[in-house]
């Protein structure tokens, strides 16, 4: 099989170097040049979980590294997923597949952006899963480290009738099927986790004090937060008919755990996880416009109150200088009727 690895990051690297470690043919696609003909030339060292030396084809050409692939794994950060679709739209061939890593609701807005005729005319399947398949972190200077494996990671498809194949279901055996593009989006638990912590520790990143996010920063009163928004989060899944747990469940399915409760989870899981050191950063950046957004726009259209979400919206929105709810998805065009024929198993 082909793979093409749209992105440079900590996930895309980490994607890349399994995959290669594995026998897999990959090229990677990053703006930058000097990451590009370092990997090429030098290859990239996997460590931790898997472990060796990765020698693949990395450019700054989309052209290039989209041509002959069977499988297209879009790893960028969410706001990149509009531009990076527009790129590729020229250069995509019958049979490929599409898969963000992870969704942030990518499927549906490369839909809006390739239209309906496009991807039926040319077969393509779009796909997109509830998150990251490893926890990882690149040093980008040729090594990435897989830390853990995430278990029960959900994957979806636009549409049912064109699941995703079982060749790449093999080649991520951590993946499982999901029954639509909704319930990958909305089990994605970064996006009720990331921003109330940061925004109840804004001070203190701010003034680029150094602390372990959950360990220090996940207070009795903001992982409270956190289980109010998860409320909402469930309400909005519910009425589209979408199968999904609390975030605490979610987590130990991920890890195989079983703590009782999401105070005890968070520094359990990740002790070591230090907190960014400027509020300009995914947690904000991500996770709010692309997360809590769609889920601020959904209870909208689906008639669940959503005060918990839309106060980190507008608080966050104010203290940064930022509209994120201009800057986020909106389901433009989508009405309440389209949502649940969408939604359906």
């Amino acid at each position: 099989m082909t793979y093409a690895v749209i992105g440079g990051g900590n996930t895309a690297q980490a994607i890349a170097g399994y995959l290669t470690l594995n026998g897999e043919r990959v090229k990677l696609y990053t703006r930058d040049s000097t990451k590009a003909q370092r990997l090429s030339q030098q290859g990239l060292e996997v460590k931790g979980i898997y472990c060796g030396k990765a020698f693949f084809e990395a450019s700054t050409s989309i052209a290039d590294v989209i041509s002959d692939a069977e499988f297209i794994i879009i790893s960028t950060v969410a706001m990149g997923h509009e531009p990076i679709v527009n790129q590729i739209q020229p250069f995509l061939k019958n049979n490929q597949t599409i898969v963000f890593f992870p969704g942030y609701w990518g499927a549906i807005e490369c839909k809006r952006i390739l239209g309906y005729d496009t991807i039926k005319n040319k077969n393509i399947t779009v796909a997109e899963t509830s998150a990251m398949p490893f926890v990882s972190i690149a040093d980008n200077a040729g090594s990435v480290n897989i830390n853990k494996i995430k278990n029960n990671v959900l994957i979806s498809t636009l549409d049912n009738e064109n699941p995703i194949a079982a060749s790449f279901m093999n080649r991520f055996p951590q993946l499982i099927r999901g029954n639509n593009v909704f319930e990958t989006s909305l089990n994605n638990s970064n996006v009720v986790i990331h921003p109330p912590i940061t925004l109840f520790n804004a001070a203190r990143i701010d003034a680029d004090e150094e602390f372990q996010f959950y360990t220090n920063g996940a207070s009795p009163y903001s992982v409270n937060y956190v289980e109010k928004m998860d409320v909402e989060r469930l309400q909005i899944a519910s009425r589209l008919n979408v199968d999904t747990q609390s975030i605490l469940a979610v987590l130990n399915e991920f890890y195989d755990t079983s703590y009782p409760n999401l105070y005890e989870a968070l520094p359990g899981l990740f002790p070591t996880g230090l907190a960014p050191t400027t509020l300009d950063y995914r947690y904000m950046t991500e996770d709010i416009p692309f997360g809590l957004v769609p889920l601020s726009e959904l209870g909208k259209m689906l008639g669940v109150e959503t005060p918990y979400t839309d106060s980190i919206i507008s608080t966050a929105s104010l203290l940064m200088g930022s509209d994120y709810r201009t800057e986020g998805i909106k389901f433009t065009g989508l009405t309440k009727e389209s949502l649940l024929s969408m939604s359906e198993v």
